[in-house]
């Protein structure tokens, strides 16, 4: 083991996906690593909950791959992990009907195609919302396109960036669209982090758990980090060479970590980047009574016929708009989704008063009375990534005239201080894969400089 380990060539901070993936590289290269994790748990916005009472692990954070992610399908299939495709059945309720989704995704990729259309006539950015209260669109598709916006990108639509949106028309969706696409980790999304973890040369790497880094000195070629204990006692201040922080996009924007010298490029790209908010509730009942097939012929009449089951459920005007299932695996689980500003209300309300209000709107989704799913509900389980003192926030979006933003903000400081995270990555901003490849990138960021 090195003789000091308080002198490393890399202090990372934060051992969520960026840095966890990061730190795989830079250990496997021979660098000598500390990784600072405020929490006492490596995973960052990554929360897996195994509960022996649930046929599957609860994912209070991320859940899903969207699309065919190369960088966390080809970690998931060395971690030896059961990935399953999610089918493409989908639902819109209306007036207490189930209808199938037919081209739902079309009505997207047409959004796509007009903002980018629009961006280019005006030559300048402009928010998502002034082409949903603009565009020509019937009440039903205006719903469920908001409702796409502040679901999918967790935004407000007066803030996110009607170019970054477009950019996407770009990639196009196939019949089933880019949901079509979704899978799921059987095992649970945190087996993908202790893989990474598991890949760490223990020789050559420390694990600083509870440890919550409040101050960065740095000059070029040496940084010193003062960190305090989980209680806020002080701690030893760590040294390396360099520095590589992949801290959530909210607690820097609130300066949660100071900077000494201050970071002027790095305020101005943190400006261009907004953090979104979600309410994800998940509900366990004793039997899966939406498996039914009564249940299902009585909403959805003859397209019942076929025998698929729920998986996705969209309910406009609904305050809980988004249920899914446990499909592929049929389990008694039902999760609730909504961002946004209606996710901004609900988070200000106390956690009895969110399940109050999920169960009101999933009775009025499935059209059952609430007394039938209160006494049908066995538990129930979220988080409060708003109130997480260490996320402050779920993912980040592209705000206006901030396309650039992303990038700015993960370009390295005079070849010690390097950035990495969801935020940086403008092309897969808020996912799993986004941060998994920001890592990767800025680790070989960090090599070409030590090396």
């Amino acid at each position: 083991m090195p003789s000091d380990r308080r002198r490393v060539d890399v202090l990372i901070l934060g051992a969520g996906a960026a840095g966890l993936a990061a730190a795989r590289d830079l250990s496997q290269a021979g660098l000598r690593l500390s990784i600072i994790e405020a929490r006492p748990r490596i995973g960052g916005r990554i929360l897996t909950r195994h509960d022996s009472n649930s046929p599957v692990p609860l994912e209070l954070g991320a859940e899903f791959i969207h699309g065919e992610a190369p960088e966390t399908l080809s970690i998931a299939r060395a971690a030896g992990v059961a990935v399953v495709a999610l089918p493409p059945a989908r639902d819109i309720v209306t007036s207490g009907r189930f209808i199938r989704t037919g081209n739902f995704w079309a009505e997207v990729d047409d959004m796509n195609r007009e903002l980018a259309r629009r961006v280019a006539k005006r030559g300048r950015d402009f928010p998502v919302s002034e082409y949903l209260a603009s565009a020509r669109l019937s009440s039903l598709k205006r719903s469920l396109l908001q409702g796409f916006v502040e679901g999918f990108y967790a935004a407000q639509p007066e803030r996110l960036s009607a170019q970054s949106v477009a950019a996407d028309a770009d990639e196009g969706h196939d019949d089933e669209g880019v949901e079509g696409h979704q899978f799921r980790i059987l095992n649970g999304y945190d087996a993908l982090m202790r893989w990474l973890r598991d890949g760490l040369d223990p020789d050559l790497t420390q694990v600083r758990m509870s440890t919550v880094a409040q101050t960065v000195s740095w000059k070029r070629g040496a940084v010193a980090v003062e960190c305090a204990g989980g209680e806020g006692a002080p701690l030893e201040v760590l040294q390396a060479r360099t520095a590589l922080i992949t801290l959530p996009l909210a607690l820097l924007r609130a300066g949660a970590v100071r900077f000494h010298p201050a970071l002027a490029a790095k305020a101005r790209a943190l400006r261009g980047i907004e953090t979104g908010q979600v309410f994800k509730v998940i509900l366990r009942f004793r039997e899966a009574f939406w498996e039914d097939r009564n249940f299902l012929k009585e909403r959805r009449g003859k397209s019942a016929a076929g025998g698929a089951g729920i998986n996705f459920l969209y309910a406009p005007g609904a305050e809980v708009p988004t249920w899914w299932t446990a499909l592929p695996v049929r389990a008694p689980l039902l999760t609730g989704w909504v961002g946004g500003v209606a996710a901004e209300t609900l988070l200000a309300e106390e956690p009895q008063s969110r399940l109050e209000r999920s169960l009101v709107a999933l009775s009025n989704v499935l059209a059952v009375p609430r007394r039938e799913l209160e006494e049908n509900l066995d538990a129930w389980a979220s988080h409060d990534w708003c109130a997480d003192p260490f996320a402050r926030g779920a993912y980040s979006y592209i705000g206006v005239n901030g396309i650039r933003a992303p990038r700015a903000l993960g370009h390295p400081v005079e070849s010690t201080l390097f950035f990495a995270g969801e935020a940086t990555n403008g092309e897969e901003i808020g996912t799993v894969a986004g941060a998994l490849v920001s890592g990767r990138r800025a680790a070989r960021e960090v090599l070409r400089v030590l090396e």
